[in-house]
């Protein structure tokens, strides 16, 4: 499996995996914040629609593949990121049904979160419905549950949760060497 993150010029490329891959999880309830049934046009166009600001570097996005195309991805959002604020948020982490229990979103977290250092990043957050698989994925990552609160995005009755984690001020490259 290789992890690689993509841009606004190679999104295209995987535009289409992807969509299949979000329209996967939403139909089996994995996705917070998307409509439940999501045709693959919706899917597309919701990738579609990260190109600015993939380009802007406002959100990364990266995806795992095996021998058979993407079985996941994740993307973290820098939008909030400013120099007094140092927080960053991640979405979309999905895997394929095939591929899960491989360890997948393990590599695909350790990658973002060590990029998220690289970018000076001390906190990443992300929310979740209330309940979910997503929750005991975050909590086995370190992360932390500080809020719940209702869904306001109008998809879904159940509450959502917010977890946290709290990254290392030095990325291991940072570390002095002796």
């Amino acid at each position: 499996m290789k992890i690689v993150m993509l841009n606004a010029a190679t999104l295209p490329v995987y535009r289409d995996e992807l969509a299949r891959l979000l329209v996967e999880a939403n139909s089996q309830g994995a996705s917070a914040g998307f409509p439940h049934v999501m045709e693959q046009k919706q899917a597309e166009d919701s990738f579609h629609d990260l190109r600015p600001a993939l380009s802007q570097n406002e959100v990364l996005l990266w995806i795992a593949r095996d021998e058979q195309g993407v079985v996941g991805t994740v993307q973290l959002d820098l939008a909030g990121k400013t120099e007094l604020s140092h927080q960053a948020e991640i979405s979309t982490l999905l895997v394929c049904s095939r591929a899960r229990r491989r360890g997948v979103g393990r590599k695909l977290m350790r990658v973002l979160e060590n990029t998220a250092q690289d970018l000076r990043c001390t906190v990443l957050s992300s929310d979740m419905q209330s309940g979910s698989e997503a929750e005991a994925f975050y909590r086995s990552q370190g992360y932390r549950c500080i809020e719940c609160r209702h869904d306001t995005s109008g998809y879904s009755r159940k509450k959502e949760v917010v977890y946290y984690k709290q990254l290392s001020l030095f990325s291991p490259a940072s570390y002095p060497h002796f």
